[in-house]
């Protein structure tokens, strides 16, 4: 009797609140084969995750930003062709995004989540990410009203 395949799972998350957000779930990598992406710095010195990807932190508002994207783009291009996740779970911001798109052009399921700040409006990475996400989850009931094909979940906290 052949033993079931493992998923892998990709966590991926900007430093900070979204990377707080995100360690809440980290009970879901027990059972599965994952690794988790993040920002160089802050908490991510601190993290005791096995298997850990600590990128670049960038700003939309600096001077070279869009540089610093393309070479964000190309590193989430080459962890995912790496790791090969059959899904990505993301409580988002910039660093997200281009995990999210590619992930979905190499047919990964996305999960997003939407950040427990967000109770009345909607995040930039959460608009770019909804209308491709294959489930997309709001920690606010209100929330539903913004993102109809969302689903509550409830807060990660």
């Amino acid at each position: 009797m052949q033993e079931k395949m493992k998923k892998k799972i990709g966590f991926i998350a900007s430093s900070g609140g979204h990377w707080e957000e995100l360690l809440c779930l980290r009970e879901i990598a027990e059972d599965c084969s994952a690794f988790f992406v993040t920002e160089k710095g802050g908490q991510s010195d601190d993290c005791q995750l096995e298997h850990l990807y600590a990128l670049p932190q960038i700003n939309r508002k600096e001077k070279h930003f869009v540089w610093h994207f393309f070479r964000l783009m190309k590193d989430a291009y080459h962890i995912l062709r790496n790791e090969e996740p059959d899904v990505i779970i993301t409580t988002g911001a910039l660093l997200a995004f281009p995990f999210c798109l590619f992930a979905k052009c190499m047919h990964k399921k996305v999960i997003y989540i939407e950040s427990f700040a967000r109770v009345h409006e909607k995040s930039l990475t959460g608009k770019l990410v909804y209308p491709f996400a294959d489930l997309f989850i709001v920690q606010w009931e209100s929330m539903l009203e913004t993102y109809p094909k969302a689903i509550y979940g409830g807060s990660v906290f």
